[in-house]
């Protein structure tokens, strides 16, 4: 009889995400998600589920690690916990305090493509990590996603009205506080992804397609000035790989 899928789960900074693995390959219609403060859709994931080991990504929130960790133990699903460059995956981290759901994520693309590649991460953080054409990773860039620059503002602000969700108009200036900050702060966010890029590009020599994902990549995608690969199981599919190798 063959194995069961592996659970895979990558624990964010806002959202636990889930999705099935088996021979080093996601299962495509077994993804999941829920907010960190509310696993009520992840417990109910564990009672209709049949995995016998998960891979956990993500262990630098303690608390939700160890509320995961126990529903796991409920449910008689063992735990292995992943950290960066372990287990040995194609692209190794750059430094070792590298956090593992980047290190993750530069998996598949480099298996993809075996050529430089970009990988932008549009969470609470946003990041944005290069690999060379060896495959080796040259680091990236960390700053704060677009949920985080806002509530960062008008915590120090606070006369400030909140932006609203409205659809935005970036080729000119707004007679309203509360739509110019929404799109100041995606033309911030905006800039420095491409500011980024464009030094992805200068220093191996030619364009990128970059990969993007995370929470807020369908907000971003549309005004990045050139395509992406969007794929937002970047962490999940190298959990895939990780669960081949371990």
């Amino acid at each position: 009889m063959s194995a069961p899928p592996d659970l895979l789960i990558d624990l964010g900074h806002s959202r636990i995400k889930w999705a099935s693995g088996l021979a080093g390959q996601l299962l495509e219609d077994s993804t999941g998600a829920c907010p960190i403060d509310d696993i009520a859709d992840f417990e109910q994931m564990l009672q209709t589920g049949c995995a016998q080991r998960a891979l956990v990504s993500g262990q630098t929130n303690p608390e939700v690690f160890e509320a995961v960790s126990a529903r796991l133990t409920q449910a008689g699903v063992s735990l292995q916990a992943v950290s960066s460059g372990n287990p040995v995956l194609p692209v190794q981290p750059a430094y070792p305090q590298l956090g593992c759901d980047r290190w993750l994520a530069l998996q598949y693309p480099w298996l993809e493509q075996k050529a430089a590649l970009c990988v932008i991460d549009c969470g609470t953080a946003i990041t944005v990590d290069l690999v060379d054409d060896d495959g080796r990773h040259q680091g990236g860039w960390i700053m704060a996603g677009l949920a985080s620059l806002r509530h960062g503002l008008l915590a120090r602000a606070r006369r400030l009205p909140a932006p609203g969700n409205e659809h935005l108009n970036l080729d000119c200036p707004t007679p309203n506080s509360a739509q110019a900050i929404a799109a100041g702060t995606l033309l911030q966010v905006l800039g420095g992804i491409n500011l980024a890029l464009d030094r992805c590009e200068r220093l191996v020599g030619r364009s990128l397609k970059p990969y993007l994902g995370g929470g807020d990549a369908a907000t971003l995608v549309a005004h990045i000035d050139r395509p992406v690969h969007r794929d937002d199981t970047l962490v999940l599919r190298g959990l895939a790989l990780a669960a081949e190798s371990a």
